[in-house]
């Protein structure tokens, strides 16, 4: 597999590059307009308007504020991977600061960045080591599955549109045809964390990633697979397969973002909800439980 180490400078050739920030990532990187998954699922589950709302592309964009300057469940990756490679990412910010109101605390910080380093607090590092200490008990992550190249970015031109499409999956395999995604939460029980695949679109943020690595390598992942853990103790981990037909599905309904981005971009046309007018009938289960309630002489007559 060929990694291309980005120079700095606008990505115009597809591939994967290894040592792109993950803000340059997400602003006017290609040599075309480019979306995410984030930007296709936010049009596939919400409107065109939603993604238009906060784009890069829209001059009079609304600022959604600072974003965490991490993610705590990478960082529970990296110290998996041993207390080197974690320090050689992340400072944990001195005892003798409890905070970043001086200037001393100020001075400090901005010299572990400028360095190249990640800054967490003690409140932070509690976190991610109860997170890694679970996550490296459980045996298939000791098998491996969170091995591979970290914080690379997969970039491409949809052959259909022309759109230039990224994804930066937790972990891109080096031997294996499996894409793996961590995710962070309040709880890990079944049933929620079923819900947050829907309600989020992971199937589709693997699928987007799986076409990247088709278009990039030639390669056809056949497993997709999500881990989620805790944030908080006991740090639970549930290990989510996720099947075939379901990342299928997804990868359609990418597909339906990518032409609705595409035809967006060429006529400046972001509209809201598609069925604006359309009648809205009962929910079938509110619809039924009054035609019971008539049955039963329940509900007046007109």
């Amino acid at each position: 597999m060929d990694i291309i180490k980005w120079d700095g400078n606008t990505v115009s050739t597809p591939g994967i590059i290894s040592g792109l920030g993950m803000d340059f990532y997400h602003s006017d990187c290609c040599a075309g307009p480019s979306i995410s998954s984030s930007g296709l699922r936010t049009i596939e589950n919400s409107s065109l308007a939603h993604y238009w709302a906060t784009s890069y592309l829209n001059p009079k964009r609304i600022e959604v504020g600072e974003k965490a300057h991490f993610s705590i469940g990478k960082a529970a990756a990296h110290l998996i991977g041993g207390e080197a490679e974690f320090y050689s990412k992340f400072a944990i910010r001195p005892d003798e600061f409890d905070s970043w109101r001086t200037k001393a605390a100020q001075e400090w910080r901005d010299g572990q960045l400028a360095k190249g380093l990640t800054v967490i607090t003690p409140d932070d590092i509690e976190t991610i080591r109860g997170m890694a200490d679970t996550l490296a008990a459980h045996p298939t992550i000791r098998a491996g599955i969170l091995q591979g190249l970290v914080e690379h970015s997969i970039f491409w031109q949809d052959a259909e549109t022309g759109v230039w499409l990224k994804a930066r999956p937790d972990v891109i395999p080096v031997d294996a045809n499996m894409l793996v995604d961590l995710k962070t939460c309040a709880s890990a029980h079944p049933q929620t964390v079923r819900r947050a695949i829907a309600d989020y679109g992971y199937h589709m943020q693997l699928g987007l990633a799986h076409e990247g690595m088709m278009a990039t390598t030639g390669r056809e992942m056949t497993d997709h697979v999500l881990v989620f853990v805790e944030k908080s103790a006991p740090y639970c981990v549930n290990i989510k397969p996720i099947p075939t037909e379901d990342i299928e599905l997804g990868r359609r309904q990418l597909r339906r973002a990518i032409r609705k981005f595409a035809n967006a971009l060429e006529t400046n046309e972001w509209p809201g909800y598609e069925d604006d007018e359309v009648p809205a009938h009962l929910p079938e289960f509110y619809r039924r439980n009054l035609l019971l309630e008539a049955d039963a002489g329940l509900l007046p007559e007109l």
